[in-house]
């Protein structure tokens, strides 16, 4: 099962990058559980795709230029998948590149990403995307 469940992750990442958000939405369960890094512009927790979509993945193509999630690594270990990342881009506000290690952590269940969880270094992120104001 866990090599399933790091297929499916495989795949939602596969999909962000080519901007395929549906696909992407596909993957989630219907009520998912978005652990956004608290301190992170986007911060917090939001419920369903759709409030992913508003509140992380429209906000953020709007702040990083050629924003980019690129897997390096995955853990699995039952239903949970462990996946170490590279957010890059470019800080439209202030310039500055992007390029940082992040670990996300999917809770997979039924064939569906159920929650996510974003470890982050967010004094380095907000370097590059300052909290608004």
């Amino acid at each position: 099962m866990s090599e399933q469940n790091v297929d499916l992750v495989k795949s939602a990442y596969a999909a962000f990058a080519e901007g395929d958000v549906p696909t992407v939405l596909g993957i989630f369960a219907d009520d998912i559980e978005w652990h956004e890094a608290e301190g992170m512009p986007y911060g917090g927790v939001h419920r369903g795709g759709e409030a992913v979509v508003q509140n992380v993945f429209g906000p953020i193509s709007q702040d990083v230029d050629g924003f980019a999630v690129t897997p390096e690594e995955f853990m699995a270990s039952g239903d949970k998948v462990a996946a170490v990342v590279r957010y890059t881009g470019t800080g439209r506000a202030t310039g500055k590149p992007l390029d940082l290690p992040v670990v996300h952590v999917w809770d997979i269940q039924d064939g569906k990403a159920a929650r996510f969880r974003q470890f982050v270094d967010t004094v380095k992120f907000a370097e590059v995307v300052p909290a608004a104001d």
